[in-house]
């Protein structure tokens, strides 16, 4: 029996360090390929990923990556399959479907998209950026109230989380509580005094509430901030003698 365990170490040994060298060549063709990927030379990283794939079909990481690159070339389905494949590897793989709920979402698969965020939090409760792509694809779906039920969680969560406070701000205004949307766009200034979009759209709020000379002054403080569609706002509203445009609901 001896004589067989020098044979079988070496065996051993040497698969080990097959697999080893594999292993760092997957990791080889990753690290190229998100390179490239920072470069945008999309095509590329692609080309390195599949190679990453031949060697290791079942690398989840390698089906995101190339999901990433596919989207950025505007391959959407193809990269919604790379991203479904992912996580038929790992049913529980949060981020492959968090970017694929964000391009269901994109192309108005608004119902898939939103099972797909349901998945992320069931895996990751306390990722806010997920509620925050839930609520705008339940508003999407006419479901006002999980919307701002999904900003509000997300504040909850992070409570400088500029983009939602402005977010529900905008679905307040959907649902005729302009007062609640002038809160929120307040505290996302407070937040960010340069948040162009907070103006604008508290400049808007404020023109339904009748209050037209401060709702003109949000409008410029936009359009100064970069806000270029701002323009028509001011244009209707703001001209000398424009009419007071109070909403009545």
């Amino acid at each position: 029996m001896k004589k067989f365990l020098l044979p079988l170490f070496l065996f051993l040994s040497l698969a080990s360090v097959s697999f080893f060298s594999q292993a760092q060549t997957v990791k080889d063709y990753i690290l190229r390929a998100n390179l490239k990927h920072e470069n945008k030379d999309f095509e590329g990283a692609i080309a390195e990923l599949n190679k990453a794939i031949e060697l290791d079909p079942l690398n989840k990481y390698a089906y995101v990556y190339r999901g990433d690159s596919r989207a950025e070339k505007g391959d959407l389905q193809t990269a919604i399959t790379d991203y479904t494949k992912a996580i038929d590897i790992d049913s529980r793989y949060a981020i492959a479907y968090y970017y694929r709920a964000n391009l269901r979402a994109s192309i108005q698969q608004y119902e898939e998209a939103e099972q797909d965020y349901n998945m992320v939090l069931k895996v990751v409760p306390l990722f806010s950026m997920a509620y925050n792509q839930r609520a705008k694809t339940r508003i999407k779906l006419d479901d006002y109230k999980g919307g701002i039920s999904d900003f509000t969680k997300a504040i909850e969560i992070d409570p400088k989380f500029v983009r939602a406070y402005v977010n529900r701000g905008e679905a307040r205004i959907d649902v005729h509580d302009l007062q609640g949307a002038i809160l929120d766009f307040n505290q996302a200034i407070i937040i960010d005094p340069d948040m162009a979009d907070a103006y604008y759209s508290r400049g808007y709020t404020k023109i339904l509430l009748g209050q037209k000379q401060s709702g003109c002054l949000d409008l410029e403080k936009a359009q100064e901030l970069g806000k270029v569609e701002t323009h028509f706002l001011i244009k209707e509203f703001c001209k000398v003698n424009a009419p007071t445009n109070k909403r009545k609901w």
